[in-house]
């Protein structure tokens, strides 16, 4: 028979791995280089971002992430290295987030229950 902490921690534990799985479609990673680039602003949400160094035939780019697709963007375009900036706070503040997730885990599943 299940006693009901330990269902409660079971499903704590379901919730926080969902959430730290969901956390991790920020740390996208591209394959393609990028053998144009572009300076014009992108106006729908960015959900990642990486920074690129050229190797020929690759050039020098940022590649921005959006649910549309990614775009290769000039480097040095004005509005680019504070988007750069914006989302990386986004993503600290949300590495943080989980990271204080998995210390309440650790403390709800290291917990016993009394009998029952």
């Amino acid at each position: 028979m299940v006693s009901c902490g330990n269902l409660l921690k079971s499903v704590l534990v379901a919730v926080v791995l969902a959430t730290l799985a969901g956390s991790g479609s920020a740390q996208w990673k591209h394959s393609d280089c990028c053998k144009e680039v572009s300076s014009k602003e992108i106006t729908e949400p960015i959900i990642g971002y990486e920074l690129r160094k050229g190797n020929p035939p690759c050039v020098p780019a940022v590649i921005f992430l959006t649910e549309k697709g990614h775009y290769c963007t000039y480097i040095k375009a004005p509005w680019v290295m504070d988007k750069v900036t914006e989302l990386k706070g986004k993503l600290e503040a949300s590495a943080r987030a989980a990271s204080k997730s998995s210390t309440l885990l650790s403390i709800i599943t290291s917990t016993s229950s009394p009998p029952s």
